[in-house]
């Protein structure tokens, strides 16, 4: 299929090409919705809410010149017309947005056997967020730790982020545990 799809383009458009290229995106769609697990990735970044009016994502496929793409969309809740967040979005929106298509990515994530990955390693998420979108980072966290199951190890440069995990998820409540180095690989006392 991809040796008669690559020469349908060379040739130009035939209906029976076209009917080929049809299926293979078909089939190329559901892969990529199996593997960023699109559902999930709009329910965590509707949890951070980045933006107030483009809060669905989506990914397209498209093919230019037999040159496959994948674009990653943002819309309004009506669906109205997509719009590409690398354009749009300040770095801290874009951030969420990565996070957000990061996470859903993690909590299927699987070892070579085939089981879940119970553990999501994270370097400074918060880069360029205001506040509200920390708080909220932090929610949705404390979250996936609870509804998930999984354990989320995350290191910051940032000791307010750092304070600020202490306190929304302490040990007395949470099964947390927080580790300040004091040089590199030593930890402070």
């Amino acid at each position: 299929e991809r040796y008669y799809l690559r020469s349908a383009f060379v040739r130009g458009y035939t209906a029976e090409a076209e009917k080929v290229a049809n299926s293979i995106l078909a089939k190329i769609e559901k892969d990529v919705e199996a593997f960023f697990h699109e559902e999930l990735i709009n329910q965590i970044y509707s949890k951070i809410d980045p933006h107030p009016d483009y809060k669905k994502v989506s990914f397209k496929c498209s093919f230019e010149h037999g040159i496959g793409k994948l674009n990653v969309f943002v819309t309004g809740e009506n669906d109205d017309k997509p719009l590409s967040p690398s354009l749009y979005y300040s770095t801290a929106q874009l951030n969420v947005l990565s996070l957000s298509i990061f996470l859903a990515k993690a909590l299927h994530a699987k070892d070579d056997d085939g089981q879940s990955v119970d553990c999501i390693f994270i370097d400074d998420p918060i880069q360029a967020m205001d506040s509200i979108n920390i708080l909220s980072t932090i929610d949705l966290l404390r979250s996936l730790v609870a509804n998930y199951n999984k354990q989320i190890i995350l290191s910051t440069h940032d000791e307010n982020f750092h304070r600020l995990l202490e306190k929304k998820i302490p040990p007395g409540y949470f099964d947390s545990k927080f580790i300040e180095l004091e040089t590199f690989g030593k930890v402070k006392s």
